[in-house]
């Protein structure tokens, strides 16, 4: 299974792309670990990040999607772009995505032999929280 974590924040989806295999975790190298929405208003630029991000999956054989939840009020609220940008990757009928909790994510850490770091697997230390939560969900979908 090949998982895709999504971490939203401003006008990004940072992503990192794991998978389980056999037992073992591998990451393998992308041609990008990030998507970035620039424009808000007008629906053209909407449908190309929704494209980049389907052509990206397909071309790396993602099976799930999964999203870091926000808060909805509070100091760690999500923009409002976020909150778009999350409802463009929901709507894509070509991927499985889901929306965790970081209850999901804690639970999900908690019961792994290590904790796995971002730099440590090839990534950039800002992908840290999307590697997480592609992580906390292979691991919550290995005990199945």
């Amino acid at each position: 299974m090949r998982v895709c974590g999504v971490e939203l924040i401003g006008n990004e989806a940072v992503i990192a792309i794991m998978q389980l295999k056999n037992g073992l975790y591998d990451v393998p190298a992308v041609r990008t670990n990030k998507f970035t929405l620039v424009d808000a208003i007008n629906t053209i630029p909407l449908k190309k990040f929704q494209f980049d991000f389907i052509q990206l999956m397909k071309d790396y054989k993602v099976d799930t999607v999964v999203i870091k939840q926000r808060a909805l009020k509070g100091k760690y609220a999500g923009s409002a772009l976020s909150f778009k940008i999350e409802g463009a990757l929901q709507l894509m009928p070509e991927l499985n995505v889901h929306v965790i909790s970081a209850a999901y994510i804690k639970e999900g850490l908690s019961g792994a032999q290590a904790d796995p770091i971002a730099v440590e697997l090839g990534m950039k230390k800002f992908q840290e929280q999307a590697m997480l939560t592609a992580f906390s969900y292979l691991e919550q979908q290995s005990l199945k």
